[in-house]
């Protein structure tokens, strides 16, 4: 054993270079694992923190035409007679009531709650959000959403009624008012004891498995299947079963929730994708040192050292590299971490989200590293130890295409397996993209014994193509960063110009006026007599429930001209509705179908991206409104120029000026500002998911120096012998540049259609699965050209830096 210790630490006293990029490869790869968790806890807490208050705790809502009080009360007597509630999984019973109410010159939602029979309220956050007592809503007291810019301990007039604020809560961009539910009646005018909806609180089974899951992988829930609306018998048997009251997940109420767990998801498995480079990485390492060991090993075999004794060893070297590189690649991920979120957030007003180093990360780190090393040794090994000329057997053989080509059939083709079934497909298709190395290389060998040209030239192909097990690992390394380059740079590039088209035709004012409140008419009034509008668009919101599900109903005049910025042809008819897509796909209807608002029925015209919006929206004639039972109640102005303008942004930036001076209460905004603010946010959204690409690149960057580096020492005496024969060196050189190409090439090949495919797969089935929209693919030239190019000039960069001087095969075998 002392001898089997002493030959490994020389071993590493001759490779220390090979040890060194090694160990820098596996710590970047885990490095974007630490970075990439740091980020999701983080965007966690505050969703966490974000949760509207008076849903924390509730899993399920239910809602519908004729809920009122006795129709609650009926719903508890029948939980509490079922063993005081114990035998339903029901553990909590909430009332709700909300409108919308004047405050402060604007509108607000007002939401009511019986809070005494709320469950336990969430922790409070870090910043104390929550951490107001609930008690204190009962009586003239409310809570205030932080974006209304309400003090504490002040009055405020709500409905022509002077209410006092205890404090602030929730998501800092909601503009709520929780109060009791009697108070909220009274403001309200709620005189036959109407509900808007019934919050549950259902016990969940898997709870702790969700919460371990996301502790492990911040988000990774949002690739489970999605909770489903319930039957209310199903929950409370026998009670009204004619009805057919559904309870439908809180989950619904929240899509921007949604959108932001489904990024970090995705943030998540791409954030892996250095990490399984990494893992192509140490095991074309273990196979090369195997390699250069293999005379050492026999030897020590002959000496009586047992095969699992070599492998235990073999293990501990890489195990110990493992080791090094979780501690280097969390100090690596940290400042990486804090890096990549001041890149998402710059120029933003909230600060960064603090960034809390956990034991599930650390624990997770470890098992990153530890893992990556440990299963490369032991598969490395086992690859060395099979008999010489082995091969799966034919039926192993056919099998193995289909597994991959099922992945692929199964994620894209069964809506039903979400986001994870999406990911598996694209792992899928990379799999197969992998499989055609081999026979790609297969290729170049029978091409490079018949190639004609440039001697160099042949000589280079052929020092790649005779050596596939030195840089056939590190060729589908390259060959999936790169694909994963073009399949991100192209799912982002469709989804900023199709972004950039929506902006285009929706901002098709030239200012938009809000926050009107109760000056809307006399603001209205004072814009139309200015002589450079041409015409003012009045717009307004109400919130409505539809299935259930919370909605924003917006409503305008849509003509023909207002239609089109929703991608409609044709004016909207009072009994029709456009639906986002992510409320289209939640109510599981499409174009045609019928849903029913306040007991109308609409028919939806067509549906219109959302692009992570809040609340699902749906988009109706204000002919509509009166039908609905509801009064019209405009809160933004769209203006449209005259000719006046046409000399240049001068005359729209004085209005603006008189305007602000006339109204200092209301916003104003342009077109241009409203549209370039809109895509930094986009490209800030995105900074991170190219980050984390080009990390991805870096680690395939170390492992085809890595194997370019064995390459020479294996071909030591090969180019000694052609040196002797009048080489030099510039030919030398030269050789090496162009084996860095055909590298780069080959990879390259294999890139772009994966790429492509990766493309369209997150464009038309990932997309649509996380977001609820969907995004046409296209083709421009940077998405992948750029991706390739930075694959090329990894490939040549790897090649021409200087090798080590490390003694090569030959003398470890001595």
């Amino acid at each position: 054993m002392r001898l089997l210790l002493r030959s490994q630490r020389r071993f590493l006293q001759h490779a220390p270079w090979s040890a060194l990029t090694a160990l820098l490869g596996v710590a970047l790869g885990v490095a974007s694992i630490v970075a990439v968790h740091l980020i999701s806890a983080s965007v966690e807490r505050s969703l966490a923190e974000a949760q509207p208050r008076h849903l924390a705790g509730l899993s399920h809502l239910v809602s519908g035409p004729g809920l009122d009080a006795e129709t609650y009360f009926r719903w508890r007597a029948a939980w509490r007679g079922a063993d005081g509630g114990a035998a339903t999984p029901v553990t909590a019973m909430v009332p709700l009531l909300e409108g919308r109410v004047r405050m402060a010159g604007r509108f607000a939602l007002l939401v009511g709650a019986d809070w005494l029979t709320a469950p336990a309220p969430a922790p409070a956050a870090a910043d104390g959000a929550w951490s107001v007592p609930l008690p204190v809503i009962a009586g003239d007291a409310l809570l205030a959403g932080a974006a209304l810019g309400l003090e504490p301990q002040r009055p405020v007039t709500v409905n022509g009624r002077t209410l006092s604020v205890a404090g602030s809560v929730g998501d800092p961009q909601a503009e709520v008012l929780l109060a009791d539910i009697g108070l909220a009646a009274e403001l309200l005018g709620s005189t036959d004891d109407a509900l808007s909806q019934v919050g549950l609180a259902v016990r969940d089974p898997w709870a702790r498995w969700r919460q371990a899951l996301d502790r492990l992988m911040p988000g990774i829930s949002a690739g489970l299947p999605a909770a489903q609306a319930l039957p209310l018998t199903a929950l409370l048997p026998g009670v009204d079963a004619d009805r057919k009251w559904q309870a439908v997940p809180v989950a619904a109420q929240r899509p921007n929730a949604a959108f932001a767990r489904s990024v970090l998801f995705n943030l998540g498995a791409l954030g892996t994708l250095a990490l399984v480079v990494a893992w192509f990485l140490i095991y074309q390492v273990a196979v090369i040192w195997l390699r250069r060991q293999a005379a050492v090993f026999a030897r020590l075999h002959a000496l009586g050292v047992s095969r699992g004794e070599l492998r235990m060893a073999f293990l501990g070297i890489l195990t110990g590299l493992g080791v090094l590189a979780t501690a280097l690649g969390i100090a690596i991920g940290w400042p990486l971490a804090g890096a990549l979120v001041r890149l998402a957030t710059q120029g933003l007003p909230d600060a960064a989200p603090p960034l809390v180093l956990d034991g599930w990360l650390l624990l997770k780190a470890a098992g990153s590293g530890l893992g990556v090393c440990m299963v490369g040794a032991v598969a490395a090994f086992a690859r060395a130890s099979a008999p010489d000329g082995w091969r799966p057997t034919t039926g192993w053989r056919r099998l193995w295409p289909m597994l991959p080509g099922l992945l692929v059939i199964v994620g894209i083709g069964v809506d039903s397996s979400g986001v994870t079934g999406a990911f598996a497909a694209i792992a899928g298709l990379c799999l197969l993209a992998l499989a055609a190395v081999p026979p790609l290389l297969a290729g170049l060998r029978r091409l490079s014994m018949r190639a004609g040209g440039p001697w160099l030239l042949r000589l280079a192909l052929r020092d790649v193509v005779w050596y596939p097990r030195v840089l056939g690992v590190a060729l589908a390394a390259l060959a999936l960063a790169v694909a994963t380059g073009i399949g991100i740079g192209l799912m982002v590039d469709s989804f900023r110009l199709d972004f950039s088209r929506m902006l285009t035709a929706r901002l098709a004012g030239d200012l938009y006026v809000s926050e009107l409140g109760d000056d809307f008419q006399a603001v209205e009034r004072w814009l139309g007599a200015q002589p450079e509008v041409r015409s003012l668009r009045a717009a307004g919101t109400e919130r409505v429930l539809v299935s259930g599900v919370a909605v924003d109903l917006g409503y305008a005049h849509f003509d023909a001209l207002e239609s089109a910025r929703y991608g409609h042809a044709g004016a909207l008819a009072a009994d029709q509705v456009l639906l986002s897509e992510g409320l289209a796909r939640q109510l599981d209807v499409g174009r045609g179908g019928r849903i029913s608002v306040d007991g109308a029925r609409l028919k939806v015209a067509g549906t219109f991206p959302g692009y992570g919006e809040a609340v699902g929206r749906a988009l109706v004639d204000a002919a509509a409104l009166p039908a609905l039972g509801r009064t019209l109640r405009y809160d933004r102005l769209t203006v449209i120029a005259g000719s006046s303008a046409a000399a240049g942004p001068a005359p729209l930036g004085a209005l603006e000026e008189r305007l602000l001076a006339v109204f200092p209460g209301v916003r104003v905004a342009s077109p241009q500002a409203v549209r370039a603010q809109s895509l930094a946010i986009f490209d800030r959204t995105f900074a991170i998911t190219r980050a984390l690409t080009l990390l991805a690149l870096a680690v395939a960057a170390v492992g085809i120096y890595n194997a370019l580096t064995a390459l020479r020492l294996q071909q030591a005496p090969t180019l000694a012998l052609l040196h002797a024969q009048g080489l030099s060196r510039a030919e030398a050189w030269q050789i090496g540049v162009l084996r860095c190409a055909v590298v780069g090439g080959a990879a390259v090949l294999v890139a772009w259609p994966l790429g492509v495919a990766m493309a369209w797969t997150l464009c038309a089935v990932v997309n649509p699965r996380s977001f609820g929209w969907t995004v046409p693919l296209a083709l421009p030239a940077a998405g992948w050209a750029v991706p390739l190019l930075l694959g090329l000039a990894t490939a040549l960069l790897a090649g021409m830096l200087p090798a080590p001087r490390e003694r090569g095969a030959m003398h470890e075998a001595a």
